[in-house]
């Protein structure tokens, strides 16, 4: 998110748009949904795209991280230019982004302090992927909320009368509102793995600290307990805030952004606050997967880090390969008449230690045959986890296999 020098840019756009041949149609039409699967124009809608977390902050010039990944916001917005293109280039046909205003302190510099020129920026960055045929599944972040800038604690966003809940609400309803007729959008997200925040104690854990809010701020260090958020909680907020969303944007799909639950989620939901762990059984984990997501969401999400082998004999899922417990997840949800969104792909511990990425180029055929029918790729152009990132440079084998999925099932 860095400042707009709005007549620059737009000149330079206009002689990228000239310089480069347009690989595709501009993205039109809504996504939608019928029983496991998406429809696009009458036919099946399936698609492999890419992760670039801080996408609109690079772009707006107010990540937190700007200095130290990339030396200055003009740098940086060039960088997530230049990401732009190479998915293109490379037939990945959407990005997902965290795409709430950022840390305290970098909602200062620009959202709080001129919004107008917050949402030109978002419209460029949109403008852009338009143009570079990209689209987009923004992560809206509304649960907890920012709470933490109004003194308030995780739970205010539970409270219609709290700081917190006023400000997660305006923010989602001048985003959804502005691009709720915007093809572009793929479809909305709430936030990024939010149950695994489900029955996790925060008394006395570390809270944000004070070198990312605005100079002068008032900081709470330690959590309390009414930080924390039960699993009934997440579960409240997760039918409500999508109803929220379908209320303003009759248009788009929303999905949850979850991971998966924790392997000990039964018992932790028993047991808040003062956990007695035991581990899920295959059954109950599958379950919990299920109750997870409720309705209104439309897709299921799950992210998922593999290549870690056989799970040995103490683990819920014993015997079974990652493909194998990620193929029963797929099927599980399929069979709750939902599609399968995976949010997250990508390599255990990181992708450097696959460097010819064999693990992912298998994991996506054996996907593709159970129907799966979106994939994310972690992580796209994204210097602040060098041994996570890829581009069509560093890892040609595997982005050729992704576009090789999208010209089956993408056009």
């Amino acid at each position: 998110m860095r400042p707009t020098i709005a007549t620059g840019i737009l000149t330079m756009l206009a002689c990228l748009s000239a310089a480069l041949p347009a690989l595709s149609a501009a993205p039109t039409g809504f996504v939608t949904r019928q029983g496991s699967k998406l429809f696009l124009d009458g036919k099946e809608y399936r698609a492999i795209g890419v992760n670039i977390p801080h996408l609109h902050q690079a772009f707006l010039g107010t990540w937190f991280h700007i200095g130290q990944m990339y030396g200055t916001p003009e740098k940086a917005k060039q960088e997530m230019i230049a990401a732009i293109e190479d998915a293109e280039r490379s037939n990945l046909k959407f990005i997902r982004f965290f795409a709430d205003p950022g840390y305290p302190r970098d909602r200062a510099m620009l959202y709080d302090k001129d919004p107008a020129a917050y949402w030109r920026g978002m419209d460029e960055l949109f403008a852009l992927c338009r143009q570079r045929h990209i689209r987009l599944i923004p992560s809206l972040q509304a649960i907890p909320g920012p709470y933490g800038i109004f003194g308030e604690t995780g739970q205010a966003i539970l409270d219609p009368n709290s700081k917190t809940y006023e400000a997660v609400h305006r923010y989602v309803r001048e985003f959804v509102t502005r691009y709720k007729d915007d093809p572009t959008v793929l479809m909305w997200e709430l936030l990024n793995e939010g149950m695994l925040r489900s029955d996790v104690d925060m008394e006395g854990q570390p809270q944000l600290p004070a070198g990312v809010y605005p100079p002068g701020a008032v900081v709470r260090e330690k959590g309390v307990r009414e930080d924390s958020l039960t699993w009934d909680m997440m579960q409240r907020l997760y039918k409500e805030h999508a109803q929220f969303i379908k209320s303003l944007d009759p248009n788009h799909l929303v999905t949850s952004g979850d991971a998966s639950v924790r392997e000990e989620c039964t018992s932790r939901r028993e047991t808040f606050p003062n956990f007695k762990y035991r581990s899920d059984t295959w059954r109950e984990w599958l379950a919990n997967n299920l109750y997870a997501q409720p309705e209104p969401l439309d897709v299921f999400s799950f992210h998922f880090y593999g290549n870690a082998g056989v799970a040995d004999a103490s683990h819920p899922w014993a015997g079974m390969t990652d493909i194998e417990w990620m193929r029963g997840l797929v099927r599980c949800a399929q069979s709750a008449n939902a599609p399968v969104f995976i949010g997250e792909l990508g390599t255990g511990p990181n992708n450097r230690s696959d460097p010819t990425s064999k693990w992912l180029r298998e994991c996506i055929p054996a996907m593709e045959a159970e129907g799966v029918s979106l994939m994310a790729l972690w992580v796209w152009h994204f210097t602040w986890q060098p041994e996570f990132t890829i581009d069509s440079k560093t890892y040609p084998d595997l982005v050729r296999r992704a576009a090789e999925f999208n010209r089956l099932h993408a056009q």
